[in-house]
């Protein structure tokens, strides 16, 4: 480690000799994806990716007798746009955020390359001395004022020099350092204009209708216009299996299953699935709004409020696709939180101990089958399949007796739902163009959210009611069904089931030791 006085002034003549320098490289996109080896000719499209600013980072520092320790990488990072952070006490900041330039900074106000974002290049351990940083030039640095003055207290307080190759940053000098405020300021005012254009080219975009580019959604062919056939019908049947009980998780093991992948060619997960499945764009919407709204909600609308018809075919009718949201955003429903090994058995949560009154669970068995065991007092046990047997009789004799109908009632409070959230969308277009407006405004959108909240409590407290199978004959689909759909359906038949203990020296399940309380 070199003595700290004179490394700055080294530094602001040139000289880095025995100087343990790192690249910060920065991409707000990453490299041609096409150049897979170094065998593809470079096009316009590397010029200035990653490999390049760390090559000219290097040659710099070794041409001025530095040793270059490694790199800092931030790929698909923005310096200039915020983000929304929620802070401990409920209220909202607004920052740039870039952990590999903080990690970086820290790493050179501690004069040790400690943080996880460094990459060392060879002959070098990640965790090692470092002097100083070196960037392309002042945009790969910073385009926010705040990590500016970071940059500049780590400079000029502990004496760590962060120099660029051409020239335009200097932060060793009082001078420098004012005209990089000037710089970052000037590019920050760049960024907010471009940024403004972007925003009004998608808002008229949105009027229209038009899609965006990218990767095309599914369920649309490539002109992300014109429905697929087979992947509307995966869609469909998707969404009628979730509102007939059946789980998220096991949904996605038979997509899996089926090879039914993304756009992308990756499998589906709840984290694409759930999005992809409650966006308008399902019921033919444009899809547009601020990050603060739920995604459901995030559909461009004419002046009165009413959504915009985007330039792509409907997948789903509305109302399934608002009973659908109601079920997938409900924390409550059935399933939310099931992965492997939470639902196996048709009785799970249903079937007390007739000896002790605890639940009993379904328990795997090592040659074949299973079992349910009550785990308190261990005296009450009965295979598994014979048990599943007699209940789903009990069913089938019980639904084919009550005549229950094919299909329920549409829920009454669609109407008010819609108009409360037009309310709400339209509270805060006003918003946007009338900040001035926000005291008179906000307490009316609180207003209109305490009603949301309301209905869609009430609303998916209904779909979690009329979640079942709604068929005309239920042995006819029983084979079909998920065990998540038997289970819900004997829930929906009993109260509880209560498995008395054997007799001794049966070696047969007898169905006398089941005693069932019928739900009214």
């Amino acid at each position: 480690m070199q003595s700290q006085p004179n490394i700055l002034e080294r530094a602001h003549r040139g000289d880095l000799t025995g100087l343990k320098i790192a690249g910060l490289v920065r991409l707000s996109f990453e490299a041609n994806p096409k150049r897979k080896s170094s065998a593809v000719p470079l096009s316009g499209t590397d010029i200035n990716n990653r490999e390049e600013q760390e090559r000219k980072c290097r040659d710099y520092i070794e041409s001025r007798g530095g040793t270059y320790i490694g790199t800092y990488d931030e790929p698909h990072t923005s310096a200039w746009k915020k983000k929304r952070i929620k802070q401990p006490d409920g209220t909202y900041i607004y920052r740039v955020v870039r952990p590999v330039f903080e990690g970086m900074l820290s790493d050179l106000r501690k004069g040790h390359t400690e943080t996880k974002y460094f990459t060392p290049v060879d002959g070098f351990e990640p965790d090692t001395e470092i002097d100083g940083a070196i960037v392309y030039d002042v945009d790969r640095l910073t385009r926010d004022n705040r990590h500016l003055e970071d940059a500049i207290e780590t400079v000029e307080f502990f004496h760590r020099p962060i120099i660029d190759i051409t020239g335009t940053l200097d932060l060793l000098t009082d001078n420098g350092r004012d005209m990089a405020r000037v710089m970052v300021t000037m590019a920050g005012k760049q960024s907010s204009a471009t940024s403004r254009r972007v925003k009004d080219i998608h808002a008229a975009m949105a009027r229209e209708g038009i899609p965006v580019g990218g990767t095309r959604p599914f369920g649309w062919q490539d002109d992300k216009r014109t429905a697929d056939a087979k992947e509307k019908k995966y869609i469909n049947d998707a969404a009628k299996d979730l509102l007939n009980g059946k789980f998220v998780y096991t949904l996605l093991k038979e997509w899996e299953k089926q090879g039914i992948l993304t756009p992308k060619g990756n499998f589906w997960v709840r984290q694409t699935f759930i999005p992809m499945m409650t966006s308008p764009r399902m019921v033919g919407w444009r899809v547009y709004g601020p990050e603060e709204l739920p995604l459901h909600e995030r559909y461009a609308r004419d002046k009165d409020g009413n959504p915009i018809k985007g330039q792509h075919e409907a997948l789903l009718e509305e109302q399934t696709w608002r009973d659908l949201v109601a079920l997938l955003t409900d924390p409550d429903r059935p399933g939310a939180g099931v992965y492997v090994g939470k639902l196996k058995y048709m009785c799970s949560g249903h079937l007390r101990c007739g000896n002790c009154g605890s639940k009993m669970r379904g328990n795997a068995k090592k040659k074949n089958g299973f079992e349910y065991v009550c785990d308190t007092c261990r005296k009450v046990t009965a295979a598994g399949p014979a048990v599943d047997k007699h209940i789903t009789e009990l069913i089938f004799a019980r639904l084919a007796a009550e005549k229950i109908p094919v299909e329920a009632a549409p829920w009454s409070g669609a109407e008010e739902l819609a108009a409360c959230e037009a309310t709400k969308a339209n509270l805060l277009a006003q918003f946007k163009k009338n900040p001035d407006m926000g005291a008179y405004i906000w307490p009316e959108i609180r207003k209109a959210e305490a009603t949301i909240a309301k209905l869609l409590k009430e609303r998916a407290a209904y779909i979690r009611t009329t979640a079942r199978p709604k068929v005309a004959n239920i042995e006819d689909e029983w084979p079909a069904l998920g065990v998540e759909q038997k289970n819900a359906i004997v829930g929906e038949n009993f109260e509880v089931i209560i498995l008395h203990p054997a007799t001794k020296g049966a070696n047969r399940f007898n169905p006398d030791r089941l005693q069932v309380v019928p739900r009214q």
